[in-house]
């Protein structure tokens, strides 16, 4: 079968897969909210859902259940600094596991099921480091295949004293020069976090805003993997901001007031993070990414792997897709979007589509 063929038969899934919702279960779209018929007939006791998540927009596959350490894994890190300038020190561990011991690395380690992500790092510094920390904001997050997620946190020690006594979380810790660690003066496990020391220095100098709410993991139970995209364009003189939006979000003023306003996805296991972008892409817009550069940052993340016993461990990442300034505006393919204009300043930083306000890296193996 030619490929422009196989493209057209996996994008027509993607379409068409929301319409094979049962009845008696699929949210009707009324326009300004999302109505869910309760037998599939409509007899007027519709109970209108503001506020959440309505049925995703596209569908690729699906996950009978997510659980941790089953069917995905959670890698919590943290990157802590002291000092300033040339001075500059990164918090690192000598690992204890037999494949690196004695090399040095980050503080991280796996996420428990019956604990929340923030939970996790906050552990993993006590056990590893010695220091008791708090989590201040999500770095970055790291995505391998579909089901891997590494969680990098900027924190700030709060307690605690430096570890001596080697056990088998690690062998040691100690305050290292960035300077040294980035010229190979350390023996490391490995340098992928080198970049996200990088973002740290970057963000401790322009420091959390107050009024812009930080990203972090939402602890909200999701019973799959989903996607958001968020795609913005910015006009060449910066003075206009546009968003492509699902058809219920008429203006601005509903961005606030709706759950789910932007394309969202759901997608199973049998589909690589990254390939799940490229489809809905190509699904989307009439370019595809030809005009929109690959998702680069996160902009909202749920994901609560607790109780234990829960089947719905899964993730909902909501991704920052930035249309190309030197591109005319993009022909949607559907007409479930359109773009909408967004004025307020305070509305933009809200959802962290400012050109130049801070959001966590993505990055997509």
């Amino acid at each position: 079968m030619p490929l422009g063929k196989l493209d057209l038969v996996e994008e027509e899934y993607i379409a068409e897969s929301g319409d094979h919702t049962p009845e008696a279960s699929r949210p009707v779209d009324n326009g300004d909210a999302v109505v869910e018929n309760t037998n599939g007939h409509s007899n007027g006791e519709s109970r209108v859902r503001k506020n959440e998540p309505r049925v995703p927009d596209m569908q690729l596959g699906k996950c009978r259940y997510v659980r941790l350490h089953d069917n995905v894994n959670y890698v919590a890190a943290a990157i802590i600094l002291r000092n300033q300038g040339d001075d500059t020190e990164v918090l690192l561990i000598q690992e204890a596991k037999k494949s690196c011991r004695g090399k040095w690395y980050m503080p991280a380690g796996r996420v428990e099921a019956g604990e929340t992500i923030e939970e996790s790092v906050v552990r993993e510094v006590k056990e590893e480091t010695g220091y008791n920390c708090c989590v201040i904001e999500l770095l970055s997050l790291q995505v391998q295949g579909s089901g891997w997620y590494r969680y990098a946190f900027f924190c700030e020690i709060t307690g605690g004293d430096l570890k001596t006594q080697p056990d088998q979380e690690s062998l040691a810790a100690e305050w290292y020069n960035i300077k040294d660690v980035k010229a190979n003066k350390v023996q490391l496990r490995g340098r992928d976090f080198i970049r996200l020391i990088d973002e740290a220095v970057t963000y401790r100098s322009h420091g959390p805003v107050e009024s812009i709410p930080r990203v972090l993991p939402i602890s909200q139970n999701v019973a799959g993997l989903f996607l958001e995209f968020m795609i913005v364009k910015h006009s060449r003189d910066g003075l206009r901001t546009e968003v492509l939006v699902h058809k219920s979000i008429k203006d601005e003023t509903y961005l606030l007031e709706e759950e789910q306003p932007f394309p969202t996805v759901e997608f199973g296991f049998e589909y690589f993070f990254a390939m799940v972008v490229s489809k809905c892409y190509r699904h989307l817009l009439e370019e595809g990414a030809n005009v929109v550069f690959t998702p680069s940052h996160v902009t909202r993340i749920k994901c609560h792997p607790k109780p234990m016993e829960s089947l719905a461990h899964g993730v909902s990442v909501r991704v920052y897709c930035q249309h190309k300034q030197s591109a005319t505006k993009a022909i949607i393919r559907s007409p479930r979007y359109h773009w909408i204009t967004v004025d307020s300043l305070e509305t933009r930083q809200r959802f962290h589509m400012e050109q130049k306000q801070f959001r966590p890296s993505l990055h997509m193996l």
